[in-house]
């Protein structure tokens, strides 16, 4: 309401100003030069840069601290600011690109976001599957973060060579105005080329796919498609499985796969009232948060919204997380221990 107050044409002000200008004017590098481009998060202490801007939709987001809007947001986070003090701030800035005017119809073509196609997602998951199976690059580089090939395959991962895929949706006879939606290409081809893809699964079909990249100098280094994230790994644990651990990032949840635990994964630290609703028919919750200053203030915000349904796993000394502690000697054996610890202690 307090917005509407302000005398501007706010879909023009976001045009004469791109997202990927206003977060490098801030002093944030963006790598990559296409649709989506990746950097270091301004907002949380990292260093493999999980700050994402999305060319195509005009939205951030951080796979890190799960911070995430438009420009305007960009600004309010980075300044400190009211939603007008921004839009004036932004509005006083020259712009960086020229003004062109689009219809109403054409601005939300622009803006809007396609909602997920299970059927295609699935189709290209299964192809990514088999590529898995042939990639002894993909299957090392899972190995080296204690994801063996056997729950590689049970989680429905895949690894995404930067071919064929459009041939495979061809064949399958799927059309292309279809395809070309599904927001699985970018101008430069396969959105995930060059990764591990990570699905999630619900009711047999894939609802959302998540990519890491193999490569450490790839960027960026993770890939997801704009729009809601999940609660990654919550289809497959039932509608009230007796037990399950939260941890925090993609990989932390893969881990937990291998070692033959339900689990599930946040993806991020923020918006922990969807956790919590999505865990409703759960009377035991092991929190698994990574070992920081942003995973001990999310652990303690779904800690007081599950109340004494929560325990807490404090992870040892040095060990930033669940994936790093599945590359230490018996990290499964350590991290058993540390359940138990952790329910005990709940009791």
């Amino acid at each position: 309401m307090v917005a509407a107050q302000v005398s501007v044409d706010i879909a023009a002000l976001k045009e004469r100003h791109p997202l990927g200008d206003v977060v490098e004017a801030s002093g944030v590098r963006l790598h990559g030069r296409g649709r989506v481009r990746q950097g270091v998060c301004p907002f949380h202490e990292e260093a493999e840069g999980s700050f994402t801007v999305y060319g195509d939709s005009q939205r951030w987001y951080c796979f890190g601290c799960g911070e995430g809007g438009d420009v305007l947001d960009f600004i309010r986070r980075a300044e400190g600011m009211s939603l007008p003090e921004a839009i004036r701030r932004l509005d006083a800035s020259p712009p960086t690109t020229a003004p062109v005017r689009h219809t109403t119809g054409e601005r939300r073509h622009r803006e809007a976001v396609a909602p997920p196609d299970p059927a295609l997602l699935t189709a290209a998951a299964r192809y990514y599957a088999g590529h898995l199976r042939r990639s002894r690059e993909a299957r090392a580089y899972l190995a080296s973060r204690g994801v063996g090939l056997e729950a590689a395959t049970r989680l429905g991962l895949g690894y995404v060579p930067g071919r064929g895929l459009r041939e495979a949706f061809a064949s399958a006879g799927f059309d292309a105005g279809r395809v070309r939606e599904s927001g699985l290409f970018t101008e430069r081809g396969e959105r995930f080329a060059g990764m591990v893809l990570v699905p999630e699964v619900a009711g047999g079909r894939v609802r959302w796919l998540a990519g890491r990249g193999i490569d450490p100098e790839r960027r960026p280094r993770f890939q997801a498609p704009p729009g809601p994230k999940p609660v990654l790994g919550l289809g497959r644990l039932g509608p009230a499985p007796p037990w399950a651990i939260v941890a925090e990032g993609v990989f932390d949840w893969l881990v937990l796969g291998e070692w033959g635990m339900p689990a599930c994964a946040a993806l991020g630290t923020q918006g922990m009232e969807r956790v919590a609703a999505a865990l409703r028919g759960c009377p035991r919750v092991f929190l698994a948060f990574d070992n920081d200053d942003a995973g001990r203030e999310a652990t303690a915000a779904l800690g007081s919204l599950l109340g004494r349904r929560a325990a807490v796993v404090t992870l040892p000394e040095g060990i930033s997380d669940v994936a790093e502690l599945a590359t230490q000697p018996h990290g499964r054996r350590v991290f058993l221990r540390l359940l138990e610890r952790a329910a005990r202690a709940a009791r």
